[in-house]
């Protein structure tokens, strides 16, 4: 029989990456016709569902593995303050639609959007910090640098999770610097996990970090063609590093900030959480 506590935290990890691309790479488009969704409707009806069965798997992987996961009412929110930092992404976030006409959004597909958003942010978060990361910790709390390879590796895991976009996306260069910058938030979430004890306020502000971003993705915020930017540049190799290194710069201050709040966690206040 199975048993998470007996197996190496990297297998665990190989098996949890292959569930949830598996799942992802579900085609759903054939199940929602264009006949009565748009486009957009159509993939975030399709990523909303995917997302639920994750979380859904998460939840009973989670309270199957009866370790610290942020879930516990045992442990009192602390340290607060730390859930407001990422704040500063919502406002650029908000910077990328907040010139357009946004009257022309239709409210469904905001609702829709926000919904996916919020239960991409939840199943993401038990899955890599509920589950991982107490697997990881659990496994390498006694270690010299225990704590910061327990929250290391999951976030890592959570970075590599992003490479079966690469199955709807040829840029490249563009999907290995979402690599980068997930495993930069994920690193900054499992420190604030470990200081504030809590996962739904980490999943709220991860869903919300998306949100924002994605908001001018919405039908009707289209770049016209008066605001159109030349791709030609884009086009090229170069011109894709680029971009891609504009949000590796802009996430970049989370891991900063993860691995100074790192060095302030009390190993021994961990092991006790983590003790059988």
């Amino acid at each position: 029989m199975f048993k998470v506590k007996d197996q190496s935290p990297f297998v665990i990890a190989l098996i949890t990456l292959l569930v949830v691309g598996s799942i992802m790479l579900i085609p759903l488009d054939g199940i929602l016709t264009s006949e009565y969704f748009s486009e957009f409707q159509i993939e975030y009806i399709g990523l909303t569902l995917k997302m639920s069965t994750l979380l859904l798997l998460a939840v009973i992987a989670v309270y199957k593995l009866k370790s610290f996961s942020g879930l516990s009412s045992k442990y009192k929110w602390s340290f607060r303050y730390l859930n407001l930092i990422p704040v500063y992404l919502f406002l650029l976030g908000i910077f990328t639609f907040i010139s357009k006409d946004l009257s022309q959004i239709n409210v469904y597909d905001l609702l829709l959007l926000l919904m996916a958003c919020l239960t991409v942010g939840f199943a993401e978060e038990f899955i890599f910090r509920g589950f991982l990361q107490p697997v990881f910790l659990k496994r390498y709390i006694t270690h010299k640098r225990g704590i910061f390879l327990g929250v290391l590796l999951p976030a890592v895991s959570f970075g590599l999770a992003h490479l079966f976009n690469l199955a709807v996306n040829d840029n490249v260069p563009q999907v290995i610097g979402q690599v980068i910058y997930a495993t930069f938030i994920g690193f900054f979430f499992g420190v604030t996990l470990l200081k504030t004890n809590k996962l739904i306020p980490l999943a709220i502000t991860h869903g919300l970090i998306n949100f924002f971003f994605l908001i001018s993705s919405l039908p009707g915020l289209e770049i016209n063609a008066d605001t159109a930017v030349d791709t030609t540049a884009e086009a090229t190799l170069s011109g894709q590093i680029s971009e891609a290194a504009a949000p590796i710069l802009i996430f970049l201050p989370l891991l900063i900030t993860g691995l100074i709040l790192l060095r302030k966690i009390e190993k021994e206040k961990v092991m006790e959480k983590f003790a059988d």
